[in-house]
């Protein structure tokens, strides 16, 4: 009886003394733990464990201790509880089953441990193949780059042909000067054909264009009918050689001025008297072969401004039609003027310019072989103008019938 009681007790006692010991003993039992696989740990580094609250169970790198485990996520090595879950668990649970919770290790994303850790093969891999990539990029970018700058040369050339083709263009398109000088020829010579305005004629505008046209068509040995002319007529009309704005039309009766009204007024007086004065002096000079002094000349022009200044500042006294008249006078004198500057001066005074001839013919043929041109008419012209204008008028049309008919003839 009292062995039994005793050998009960004895068993108590040892399973009392496992029990206290059993934490302990189970930690004592446990195999050593293996290096840590994890090729980017240091080695020599300590194993990093964090001891579980319940268990004490311990693993390589784990972030946050669980509960039931004592292991949290981010394990990365295989636990002491679960080592079935492989490296990289991201869940580390003490099971009997392993893979009852297997977590990201197991049935997760990792299948069956695979680490989610990049390896040194992979790495060197990628980073060649990255700087593969980077490279052919680079080639790639300066490539267009220099494709580019081709493509800008090239549009820049384009647009200089562009510009040449342009001017070219413009140049066989603009039209010709000679040609516009012709037009403008013909448009006058049309102008004076028909009936043109008094001014024209005895400013010896439509007087010239006629003259133009006629001695063409002489030169070409066209022969019109017979206009005469009288020497009253050819009295009166002033001559000039081309290009030139003197007129010696005023100086014609010994430099005796014929003022108009406008100009007879005593606030001209003073450089009016002068003129007449100068005048004189400047003709008898011309007239007997010798250009007047320089002198002379500067006066007479001074005393022409004082005119001209003098009219102007008493506009308002004179009426539209006085003021025109006075104006006009003057341009004659400022043309008379100029007339005695001109090395030529003595060929107004001596015969060599004075129109000679008996019929338009004659008068056109003279023209053209002295090189000369009708000059503007003075007031005391303006008939003859008139006069002269009409004869001219005559021979030109003459001249287009004897043409048609001549033309009409070769046709038959």
């Amino acid at each position: 009886m009292w062995d039994s009681v005793r050998r009960l007790g004895a068993g108590l006692a040892g399973v009392a003394a496992l029990l206290a010991l059993g934490p302990s003993a189970v930690v004592g039992q446990q195999p050593a733990p293996a290096a840590n696989p994890n090729v980017y740990v240091n080695p020599l580094a300590s194993a990093g464990r964090a001891a579980a609250p319940s268990t004490g169970r311990l693993g390589y790198g784990s972030l946050t201790p669980s509960a039931p485990s004592g292991l949290g996520y981010g394990t990365l090595a295989a636990s002491y509880a679960n080592p079935s879950l492989g490296y990289g668990t991201l869940s580390n649970v003490a099971t009997p089953n392993p893979y009852a919770y297997g977590g990201y290790g197991m049935y997760g994303y990792g299948m069956w441990g695979t680490q989610w850790m990049m390896n040194p093969y992979q790495g060197y891999l990628m980073g060649a193949a990255d700087l593969t990539r980077a490279n052919a990029e680079y080639y790639s970018t300066i490539q267009q780059a220099k494709l580019t700058r081709q493509e800008a040369i090239r549009s820049s050339l384009q647009t200089r042909r562009a510009f040449i083709e342009e001017a070219e263009w413009e140049r066989q398109h603009m039209p010709d000067p000679e040609k516009i000088r012709q037009q403008a020829l013909e448009r006058e010579l049309n102008r004076a054909r028909n009936t043109p305005p008094l001014q024209d004629v005895w400013d010896a505008v439509a007087l010239n264009a006629l003259l133009r046209y006629l001695i063409t068509q002489q030169g070409l040995g066209a022969k019109g009918p017979s206009i005469p002319l009288s020497e009253e007529t050819l009295d009166h009309i002033n001559l000039t050689v081309g290009g030139t704005r003197s007129n010696a039309g005023l100086l014609k009766n010994s430099a005796e001025l014929q003022w108009p009204l406008p100009l007879q007024r005593e606030i001209f007086k003073e450089p009016r008297e002068n003129l007449n004065s100068l005048l004189r002096t400047a003709y008898k000079s011309a007239a007997s072969g010798t250009r007047p002094d320089s002198s002379i000349l500067s006066d007479l022009r001074h005393n022409y401004d004082n005119l001209k200044k003098i009219l102007a500042a008493n506009v308002e006294q004179f009426s539209p039609d006085e003021y025109i008249e006075a104006n006009r006078y003057l341009n004659d004198v400022s043309k008379a003027i100029e007339a005695l500057k001109s090395a030529s001066v003595v060929h107004y005074f001596d015969g060599s310019w004075k129109a000679k001839a008996r019929d338009v013919a004659g008068l056109v043929q003279f023209m053209r072989e002295q090189g000369l041109w009708f000059a503007p008419a003075t007031p005391k012209d303006q008939a003859a103008y008139i006069s002269l204008y009409y004869s001219l008028v005559s021979f030109d049309r003459g001249l287009q019938r004897v043409a048609r008919d001549t033309s009409g003839e070769s046709e038959r």
